[in-house]
């Protein structure tokens, strides 16, 4: 399971951030109230960067530290998935292609060949899976909240 996971923070940084950069997400987050300030390149990178990328950092030392903490890593695999979601729901609402679309499409790729592995795996566990859901949740609403609450932090940094 490990593949899937490492390969879905590959695909996030950088493959995934180039794209979502090139395409403006700063400012598509704020026109799609993502976020309630416009954010400048700098402090939506360090975002990523400090927030974003550690959580799911965590996520893979708690699994690797402990390997009973499996959720951990289905948090990931569905955290891609949504990831995913997000990008294709904007797309078809949108009416163009969100920044972001085809690195989503390759995490929604990885991520289901991922969770076909667990479960067909024998540590399958349903209990791990429903957790892992709601962690996958949270990997990705979390980081949002946060970028709230820091906001004046990092912009007094990386304007």
């Amino acid at each position: 399971m490990m593949h899937f996971i490492i390969f879905n923070l590959v695909i996030y940084l950088p493959f995934h951030l180039f794209e979502e950069a090139i395409g403006d997400f700063p400012k598509w987050m704020y026109e799609h109230k993502w976020l309630p300030y416009h954010m400048t390149h700098g402090h939506w990178m360090a975002n990523n960067l400090f927030i974003y990328y550690p959580m799911l950092l965590i996520s893979v030392f708690l699994y690797v530290f402990n390997g009973k903490f499996t959720c951990f890593c289905v948090g990931i695999l569905i955290w891609g998935i949504i990831n995913f979601g997000d990008h294709f729901f904007y797309t078809i609402k949108d009416r163009k292609v969100s920044p972001g679309l085809i690195s989503g499409t390759l995490f929604l790729v990885n991520s289901v060949l991922g969770l076909r592995h667990y479960i067909l795996s024998n540590c399958f566990s349903a209990p791990q899976l429903v957790v892992g859901v709601f962690i996958g949740g949270v990997l990705f609403g979390l980081p949002m909240g946060l970028c709230i609450v820091l906001y004046k932090f990092f912009d007094k940094y990386f304007k």
